[in-house]
């Protein structure tokens, strides 16, 4: 660099030295000097000292000779100098221009290559079709500058005409290179704003399908491949984005997408066949353990509230059943399968009152004298230890009740049931929602859990801090 600034330097004092002889004579030749000059610079300028050194470094020595003979007023000498100088800067740009204006092309394919990579057609439009008619206006020009230097050497006989072919030839060749360089910075400015436009859009869509394959994978419990070639094809996509190379990232998102929506689909449908299934397995279970208890016998006993809201339970689940059914023909398969879950729910509920049932009656059975005595000593303990262990009693009439692990394990229709709690199972929902900030899921509490248990009776407010 620092060479080619102090041969401009040097170039331009020899114009300034050059034109001091226009009041010295009329023979000097200025013309041939002047063409020598800005030949010369020309050369410089295309870098011809990186392409055709020995050329363009004649040329120098002969402009700085005319110009010396021109200052001894060497007429003559200085003609043929500057004639010289004059064919040796256009040998050198006979070498160098059909190289520059390759590699230039190759510069302009490439940067409108990652222009398209980087989705500029899409977010940059107009400055994309100006690079690319750049390049074609480019490729139209180095055709013709071929073909003009093809004429030039095979005209053998006029030197007048073949220096005008080649004079011709080269400029062409240099309008090729100047169309090229144009297209490389339009592309270079398109691909810049196409990647502060659209990355951030890519990497959102993105988001999009790994979570649509997600909730995919979500229902395939057990795993699915193309799921998981999707998520790598999504993965892929981002190291797309983060290269650049948006064009090829969108393309891939777009082909996960598509691939997902399907996936999703046959998953949700697996998964809610299966859970229908197991519904009706749970339900029918549920069904044929109500059938053997004897309704009678309990609708006459203290058990009959008992009695009465397992045939609810047992009653909206053979209906969440039904619903899961015809919406799973409907292929409203999310639907269904919540369907599914709340038969599975009510009917695992009623198993469990089934089973309270069907041992409050076999003490029943036992002799009245004995069961007496049993049922106060057992209560007794059970106070008790219900007492010192699992209910707490505080202000307001409120309970604090500490959950535990037992066989039938604690509900929340169970603890409601309680003795100690308010005897009516049908109350739980007073407890569900008096802790609704602890308990997310009304069919799941845990061992060691302390539920906060309101009055029996009035608004529900809150529970003491004591």
């Amino acid at each position: 660099m620092l060479r080619k600034k102090k041969t401009s330097v040097f170039l331009s004092a020899l114009v300034l030295f050059s034109a001091g002889f226009v009041n010295c004579s009329q023979e000097l030749p200025l013309k041939e000097l002047a063409l020598a000059k800005s030949q010369v610079e020309r050369a410089e300028r295309l870098s011809a000292e990186e392409y055709a050194p020995e050329e363009y470094s004649e040329a120098k020595k002969s402009l700085v000779s005319a110009n010396e003979f021109a200052a001894e007023e060497k007429a003559s000498d200085s003609k043929k100098s500057a004639d010289y100088a004059i064919s040796k800067a256009y040998d050198a740009l006979e070498k160098t221009l059909p190289k520059l204006a390759a590699k230039s092309r190759e510069e302009a394919v490439a940067a409108i290559d990652a222009a398209d990579e980087a989705y500029a057609s899409e977010y940059t439009p107009e400055e994309y079709k100006k690079a690319v008619s750049a390049r074609d206006a480019g490729e139209t020009k180095l055709a013709q500058a071929d073909a003009s230097l093809a004429s030039y050497l095979r005209e053998d006989k006029d030197e007048t005409a073949k220096e005008l072919k080649r004079t011709v030839a080269l400029q062409e060749y240099e309008d090729a290179h100047n169309q090229f360089q144009e297209a490389s910075k339009i592309s270079s400015d398109a691909r810049k704003v196409a990647l502060e436009k659209s990355g951030g859009a890519l990497v959102k869509s993105a988001d999009e399908v790994d979570a649509l394959l997600d909730k995919a994978a979500s229902y395939s419990k057990a795993g699915n491949p193309a799921i998981d070639e999707e998520k790598a094809r999504v993965a892929s996509a981002r190291e797309d984005i983060q290269a650049g190379k948006l064009k090829s990232a969108d393309e891939k998102i777009k082909a996960a997408r598509l691939a997902s929506a399907s996936l999703l689909q046959d998953s949700i449908k697996d998964h809610a066949k299966n859970r229908n299934a197991q519904a009706r397995e749970v339900v029918e279970d549920a069904n044929v353990r109500f059938g053997e208890l004897n309704a009678e016998t309990y609708l006459k006993s203290n058990a009959k509230e008992s009695y009465a809201s397992t045939q609810e339970n047992l009653g909206a689940s053979n209906e969440s059943l039904q619903a899961s059914g015809n919406l799973l023909e409907q292929d409203k398969f999310e639907d269904s399968i919540a369907q599914s879950e709340e038969a599975i729910r009510l009917a695992e509920i009623s198993i469990d009152q089934i089973e309270t049932l069907k041992g409050k009656n076999n003490v029943a059975k036992k002799d009245r004298k004995t069961v007496e005595t049993t049922e106060t000593t057992t209560t007794e303990t059970k106070d008790t230890k219900a007492s010192s262990s699992q209910v707490e009693e505080l202000s307001g009439g409120w309970k604090r009740y500490t959950v535990e692990k037992s066989n039938p394990a604690d509900c929340l229709w169970r603890i409601a049931d309680r003795e100690d709690i308010y005897s009516d199972a049908k109350l739980w929902p007073r407890i569900f929602e008096a802790n609704r900030k602890s308990i997310r899921n009304k069919n799941l509490i845990y061992p060691k859990q302390k539920l906060n248990i309101p009055p029996k009776t009035g608004k529900i407010g809150k529970a003491p801090k004591q």
